[in-house]
């Protein structure tokens, strides 16, 4: 998927939706993975998996608040998951920074109190990224409802083509889809230092 056709699909621009209270700490240090934070916090990686409510960390940059995995807990006892656990399923979100396409971000944070909206422009983050941005259909820490099948094939890079990305669910055994499927969530598998962050923002 090239830089235009990116764009096009999330909108024009990312957004990343976090407790407001971390801004000071992102200013200093720039977005870091939940992994990265409790890390700089002098915890074991295993920490505050699975959480079921907000974590306050103290580092060196200053306090960081981790955001509850409750959506992801209501998967316990459903069978949604290929090749985790849900206590491995979280890692590889903590592993990740995640990012809404801008009309599907605003409508998340305005249903969260004390939400700040950090907006990137798309085509700078393609230009800074591409091609280890990852595209999931779907919100893939959510686990309420009748939750979708997922594993780690559910991540496609933004370089494997619209084509691999719009038929990726539909191989077998991974629950099938007879929808066009649209980006959800944009990810990546590294932090944005604060210099870098700088320069990819639009507001």
């Amino acid at each position: 998927m090239d830089r235009a056709r990116f764009a096009e699909c999330v909108g024009g621009a990312l957004l990343h939706v976090t407790p407001e209270v971390n801004l000071p700490g992102i200013r200093a240090a720039g977005l870091r993975r939940a992994e990265s934070l409790i890390a700089a916090a002098g915890l074991s990686p295993g920490a505050h998996r699975l959480r079921a409510g907000p974590v306050r960390l103290e580092t060196a940059q200053g306090p960081a608040t981790l955001t509850h995995q409750r959506p992801l807990r209501a998967g316990r006892g459903k069978d949604f998951l290929d090749g985790h656990t849900l206590e491995s399923w979280a890692a590889v979100l903590d592993a990740r920074l995640f990012f809404w396409p801008a009309a599907r971000g605003a409508a998340f944070a305005r249903s969260l109190p004390d939400a700040a909206v950090i907006r990137l422009d798309a085509g700078a983050f393609h230009d800074a990224f591409a091609p280890d941005i990852w595209l999931s259909p779907i919100n893939s820490g959510n686990a309420t409802r009748r939750p979708a099948r997922r594993g780690d094939w559910l991540y496609v890079s933004v370089s494997a083509g619209e084509a691999a990305f719009r038929h990726n669910r539909a191989a077998p055994g991974r629950g099938g889809t007879r929808s066009r499927e649209t980006v959800a969530e944009i990810s990546l598998r590294r932090d944005i230092p604060a210099d870098l962050l700088a320069t990819l923002r639009t507001g």
